[in-house]
């Protein structure tokens, strides 16, 4: 079951949603490249490489994508999860969770010619967005919880800056699981615990300066650790991965990055702080003072699990 506060903004949001979707844009073709450089050998020989996108993403406009994963710095992972997962063919069932306005739908739809896919999400609204400006056959949208998808049976499962926001990342990871077959695959984007870091650190710098302790942090503090993602994906799938991304955003003003964060989400359940005019003078004061400039960072985790042939470990 979904947050209802996330579901909330979301619907509230999804008009906006892709005029500020800049992270989540660039984190879509990073896991679509990572996604296919694990489908492993076609048939005919060779890599399948829909839209030439084994690459990071590169630099688009005021986001950018880092060129290498950072270091490792989850527990140690064992040597079989770097196996490619089998590839079934180009023609397979997509499952994608929480697939919003479309975004990443529509990428799925241009890299995969002869997929079907089935967009799932839980506000009626993002759906609405998506089926306006979808109108291909290949592909159908339903409002629905992902997290409670129990039925039905998906060569590839992938979702892009979504597994965040389910409340049970371990029960939505075996249910993910149990969707695919002998050689399936589940790949997701998932926002860390470090973006907006330098954020965080303007918010609780500006309060300690007026002699308060009051505990107000981004939300998307809150958000699973590396570790927390890999203990979960390892008790799902016998194989698995977490790459790491780090892009980067610079905005005019403090306010400018507020308004994209209200609109895409980003920032997570639970902050609850507001912003009165006095309080966002003062944060962005201490932001400029810290950074020079109203600059973010995105921590992504690419994320897959396989189910080997035979479903064994």
């Amino acid at each position: 079951m979904v947050d209802p506060d996330v579901l909330r903004r979301f619907s509230a949001g999804a008009a906006r949603y892709e005029a500020h979707a800049h992270a989540q844009r660039i984190s879509a073709a990073d896991l679509l490249a990572y996604t296919v450089a694990s489908m492993g050998p076609a048939p005919g020989g060779g890599l399948v490489r829909p839209m030439d996108v084994i690459e990071p993403a590169p630099n688009r406009g005021i986001a950018d994508a880092g060129g290498e994963p950072a270091p490792n710095r989850g527990p140690a992972r064992p040597t079989n999860i770097l196996d490619p997962a089998p590839n079934r063919g180009r023609a397979f069932k997509i499952l994608e969770p929480g697939c919003g306005t479309g975004l990443y739908t529509r990428m799925l739809l241009d890299a995969f010619r002869d997929a079907s896919v089935f967009g799932v999400d839980v506000s009626q609204a993002m759906v609405r967005v998506a089926k306006r400006g979808i109108g291909d056959p290949r592909v159908r949208f339903a409002v629905a919880d992902a997290e409670e998808i129990a039925t039905g049976s998906y060569d590839l499962v992938t979702s892009n800056a979504v597994f965040q926001w389910f409340l049970s990342l371990p029960r939505t990871l075996a249910r993910m699981a149990s969707l695919l077959p002998g050689g399936g695959l589940l790949t997701f984007s998932f926002f860390g615990p470090e973006t907006y870091a330098e954020l965080d650190a303007a918010m609780r710098a500006s309060a300690l300066r007026r002699g308060t302790r009051d505990g107000s942090r981004v939300a998307a503090a809150a958000f699973h650790s590396r570790e927390e993602i890999s203990a979960a994906l390892s008790a799902a799938f016998p194989r698995w991965d977490v790459a790491e991304r780090r892009y980067h955003q610079e905005f005019p003003t403090l306010a400018d990055m507020l308004r994209s964060i209200r609109y895409t989400g980003t920032r997570g359940g639970g902050a609850g702080e507001s912003w009165s005019p006095g309080k966002l003078a003062r944060v962005e004061e201490a932001y400029r003072e810290r950074e020079g400039r109203i600059r973010t960072t995105y921590q992504v985790f690419l994320c897959r699990g396989v189910i080997p042939e035979g479903g064994g470990r």
